[in-house]
């Protein structure tokens, strides 16, 4: 049987650093430029990053 690692659903890590989630799920500069065109007021731009 092929390992987990091998397959189209790997396992994830037990333990992620803090600089391992904050690479992955920090928005970048062009995300929250995009975001900023698409909304109208400021208070809608964190549920429409995240």
């Amino acid at each position: 049987m092929t390992s987990i690692d091998r397959t189209a659903y790997p396992g994830f890590a037990r333990v992620l650093s803090a600089r391992d989630l904050t690479e992955a799920f920090t928005p970048t500069g062009a995300e929250v430029g995009w975001a900023w065109s698409c909304i109208d007021d400021e208070h809608y731009l964190l549920a429409l990053v995240v």
